[in-house]
C-alpha cells in the first residue's frame, strides 16, 4: 500500500466512485465522481517505486473545461471533496 492506495480507500469510504487512471510515466492519478455531474482528478509524482509526492487535485463542474478549484495540499483536497460530496 502507498499514499495513492490510501487516498483511494478514503475516497471510497466517503461513498464516492473513485478509480486509478492511466498517467504519463512517473505519475499516478485518481479520478473521482462527485454529485451533480462534478468530478475531481488527484495527481502524484513518483519519487521511487513505493513513494509518491502529492502534486494537486483539480475539481470540475459538469462539462466545463475550466476547473473550479485546484488544491495543492492533499488534506485540503480531501476536505473539499468531502464538502462537495454532501
Amino acid at each position: 500500500m502507498n499514499i495513492v492506495d490510501d487516498t483511494l480507500n478514503i475516497l471510497m469510504s466517503m461513498g464516492l466512485t473513485a478509480s486509478k487512471v492511466t498517467t504519463p510515466p512517473g505519475y499516478a492519478g485518481l479520478s473521482v465522481v462527485l454529485p451533480n455531474d462534478s468530478h475531481a482528478f488527484f495527481v502524484w509524482s513518483k519519487i521511487n517505486e513505493e513513494d509518491y509526492y502529492f502534486r494537486l487535485a483539480r475539481f470540475w463542474a459538469n462539462d466545463n473545461p475550466f476547473s473550479m478549484w485546484v488544491c495543492g495540499d492533499l488534506i485540503q483536497a480531501l476536505n473539499k471533496t468531502r464538502v462537495l460530496s454532501q
